[in-house]
């Protein structure tokens, strides 16, 4: 099974249409799809990691095993697993879309968050881990990509138990360590069963990224090796005493998450609910105006982007400069995204027809309101239509008006009012010239 950008348009068990990748990490690829059976978007991962699964293969009984544990969970901090399968030897999990961004991506942008944010995300995720663990889950891989934030500011887990899910198996095939090094605790380094408190670990250490900005051992480290030996080693530098200014009891429960030894650490989830409780009181709308200011950002640069696609076109042309594409980094911060290139091939295969459905499918987006995925989509769209219609055509207009809807109701006013004036302006030569 294609599981890269070749994938769009192709079926997973019949039913879930892959539309584009949302990510990828070392267990698999994550696509938007749409489940054709109910008519809704939905995320599903392919775990290719572990492709090749027969029907009589033990693993992937353990699989489904553990996928049923998975649906057991109902909680808000933890994305919501509507399907599960195996489709031509690949497991595959189809879960809920979360409509925001990761952690991993907020910090990249914004650097060391506010207090009350690291409490409200810290609060959500150990609720989260509270009901996971009350079920008898393990995540096993807590790491800022893992944990989204929506557009509410609510943060949320997803990709539990993975490493399970795969077990040996994944690690035989890849030949890697099945997690990431700067988020794992040392006893799953170490190859020993993990339990409660090396979920916490990993919240530990998100925590540190969130205070302070840095990854736990070096923000420019991508040797495993090095990272390996620092966590078995030194492990994770101490907050309490660095002059940070941030209250004490936080720093504190830090690096009692972050302790060497299981036994040093809380050993219950909740135990950590009180404290960060108290710090979290006015996290929720800090966090969402964050997330909020992220996705109204990522329409204008959408929208930008766009207008370098239609070049020449003054529809789109706005004086602002693009941003270059960054090359490609080892971050394990960063998750992956579809390079420019790649947009661009994406756009030179849309035809006008294709255009006109993908502009149905935005504003249903926006209806519902999807507003960073219909922007997305709008921003795909307007250069074929610009390029194939011209500027004055209906299905230009209409896709420009709607783009304009999201970036309003994302809080980009400025160039929603911008782009509506161009619209109303071939409108209304359209009506005069009696089209």
């Amino acid at each position: 099974m294609d599981d890269g950008a070749g994938a769009a348009g192709l079926f997973v068990a019949g039913r879930y249409r892959l539309l584009k990748p949302l990510g990828r990490g070392g267990m698999g690829v994550v696509h938007e799809a749409e489940d054709t059976r109910l008519g809704r978007r939905v995320a599903v991962k392919l775990l290719t990691a572990v492709e090749g699964l027969a029907e009589d293969d033990e693993a992937r009984d353990r699989f489904l095993r553990e996928a049923q544990a998975l649906a057991r969970i109902h909680h808000p901090g933890v994305v919501t697993l509507l399907d599960v399968g195996v489709a031509d030897g690949t497991p595959y999990l189809v879960m809920q879309v979360l409509d925001g961004l990761s952690l991993a991506e907020l910090v990249t942008r914004t650097g060391p968050l506010p207090t009350a944010v690291v409490a409200r995300v810290a609060l959500d995720v150990v609720r989260g881990l509270t009901a996971a663990h009350e079920a008898g889950v393990l995540h096993r891989d807590v790491k800022p990509s893992n944990i989204g934030i929506n557009r509410d500011g609510r943060a949320v887990l997803h990709d539990f138990g993975l490493a399970r899910l795969a077990g040996e198996r994944a690690i035989t095939r890849t030949g890697e360590l099945v997690g990431t090094p700067q988020f794992m605790a040392p006893e799953t380094i170490r190859g020993a069963a993990p339990g409660p408190s090396a979920d916490l670990y990993g919240l530990g250490a998100c925590m540190y990224l969130m205070l302070t900005g840095e990854l736990p051992f070096g923000t420019h480290t991508v040797d495993f090796g090095a990272i390996v030996e620092s966590a078995l080693g030194d492990g994770i530098p101490r907050l309490s005493g660095r002059g940070l200014t941030r209250p004490d009891g936080l720093l504190d429960l830090v690096d009692r998450l972050c302790a060497q030894d299981p036994a040093d650490r809380p050993q219950r989830a909740d135990s950590a609910e009180a404290l960060l409780a108290q710090g979290a009181e006015d996290g929720r709308d800090a966090l969402a105006a964050l997330v909020a200011d992220q996705l109204r950002d990522d329409a204008v640069r959408g929208l930008a982007a766009s207008a370098q696609d239609a070049e020449g076109l003054p529809e789109y042309d706005w004086d602002e400069a693009v941003p270059e594409a960054r090359a490609e980094e080892a971050d394990p911060l960063r998750p992956p995204t579809l390079s420019d290139a790649t947009r661009r091939i994406v756009l030179s295969s849309m035809t006008p027809q294709s255009a006109l459905s993908r502009q149905r499918e935005a504003v249903n987006l926006v209806l519902r309101g999807q507003l960073q995925e219909a922007a997305q989509m709008l921003a795909a769209v307007v250069p074929v239509c610009l390029s194939s219609l011209g500027p004055a055509h209906p299905t230009t207009l209409t896709s420009q008006y709607w783009h304009a809807v999201c970036l309003a109701r994302l809080g980009a006013g400025d160039k929603a009012v911008e782009l509506l004036a161009r619209v109303n302006r071939h409108v209304d030569q359209r009506r005069g010239s009696g089209q």
